[in-house]
């Protein structure tokens, strides 16, 4: 008796361990197909908030930073300053373009202030969403695309259960 429920505890601990692992390791591909409300953008979310677990491709370019807030950084477009996307703890969002604009988006992807560094001053929030999220997705893309698929279990129906609050 004593021997079957330590092997039952044993594959207990093993299941779990692989969920945990499969959510974390699949999170960027997972997000790509949870439900979410409209204006949210869970993939990039999900891509700076795991980045520890994300694979991060050696992309001429494109460089991580892992101390502190997360940050994809990539250096392929010619401007004033590098384009960065980074997360601070899953709280806030920032996105600094190539001219010295500073976008933070609060918890749900809301633009919540802009930041110009050229003359150290707010901005108006009143700019196109739409255009800011397509930079973001042309400065990360490389990154996404790298991103597999769960190789045996899809645990796409957990994934949304553990996050529905997050993205809706």
């Amino acid at each position: 008796m004593r021997k079957k429920l330590i092997r039952v505890l044993i594959l207990l601990i093993l299941v779990c361990g692989y969920m945990y692992l499969n959510l974390k390791l699949h999170a960027v591909y997972y997000a790509h197909y949870t439900p979410h409300k409209e204006g949210v953008e869970p993939v990039l979310m999900e891509l700076v908030d795991s980045l520890y677990w994300a694979a991060t491709p050696d992309i001429e370019g494109i460089s991580y930073d892992y101390d502190g807030p997360r940050a994809i950084l990539n250096s392929n477009y010619k401007g004033e300053s590098i384009p960065s996307f980074t997360s601070f703890e899953g709280l806030k969002y920032r996105y600094c373009d190539n001219s010295d604009l500073a976008f933070t988006f609060d918890s749900k992807f809301q633009i919540s202030r802009v930041y110009n560094g050229k003359t150290n001053s707010l901005e108006s929030t009143d700019v196109d969403v739409n255009a800011i999220k397509r930079d973001i997705y042309k400065v990360v893309q490389p990154v996404i695309d790298a991103q597999s698929k769960p190789l045996l279990f899809n645990l796409q129906w957990l994934y949304d259960l553990l996050n529905k609050d997050r993205f809706n």
